[in-house]
Order: C-alpha cells, then sequence, then structure tokens
C-alpha cells in the first residue's frame, strides 16, 4: 500500500515511517505542513494516510484531511497524543479509517493498516 505520513515532528516521523516500511507498505512522501501533505497527495494519490492532527506553522491536520478527502476521496488514519471522545466525535465528518494514540505502538498501525485493506475490498 502506498501510504502518506503526515507528522511535524521528524523522529516520530522517521520511526512511522520504519514500522510503515517493515510492514511491507511504501512510504510515499512525509509531509510536515498541511498545505505539504495536500501538494504530496495530490503528486502521488496515496491509498492512506497517516495524520497528525497538530501540525507545524500551526496548521492543522484536519484541514488536509478535509481537502484530500474531498479532492481524492483518500481517507486518513489519525494520530494524536490526545484523542478523546469529543475529539474522536469531532473528526466523523472525515470518516477516519482509524484513530492511533501516540506514542504509537507496531501492532496498533498494523491493525489501522488491516482496516485500511478491509475498506478498499
Amino acid at each position: 500500500m502506498k501510504v502518506l505520513l503526515v507528522e511535524d515532528e521528524i523522529l516520530i516521523a522517521l520511526d512511522l515511517e520504519a514500522m510503515l516500511v517493515r510492514l511491507g507498505h511504501t512510504v510515499c512522501g512525509i509531509a510536515a505542513t498541511a498545505n505539504n501533505a495536500i501538494t504530496l497527495a495530490d503528486r502521488h494519490r496515496p491509498d492512506v494516510v497517516v495524520m497528525d492532527i497538530q501540525l507545524a506553522n500551526g496548521s492543522v491536520g484536519t484541514d488536509a484531511a478535509r481537502e484530500i478527502l474531498d479532492k481524492h476521496g483518500i481517507r486518513c488514519i489519525f494520530a494524536s497524543g490526545n484523542l478523546d471522545r469529543k475529539i474522536r466525535h469531532s473528526l466523523t465528518n472525515l470518516q477516519p479509517i482509524d484513530f492511533l494514540h501516540k506514542p504509537v505502538r507496531f501492532a496498533s498501525l498494523e491493525i489501522a493498516l488491516s482496516k485500511v485493506r478491509r475498506a478498499q475490498q
């Protein structure tokens, strides 16, 4: 699967990239801002986006997720250190595939990606 990774903390991004590659997926790009995420999604048309909610330069992952969903129908797996019920509920209109709590565990990422495969069938 082609995965776009949107994460503004480089060490977290590199860790997630390593896990994705270990799971047999291709990371088609890593973005730190909402604008960069949209540009990379336009260019690479990933199968899924792993999206942090708070990004660099004050940008917000949900803005990028909305545009990527509207333009390409690509859904996200949201990752955040704070995914309480209220935040999850506020994201329902973005049709999230799954939610990952940071720090992301390998097994949780693997389960989320299996949900992407089921959604594509």
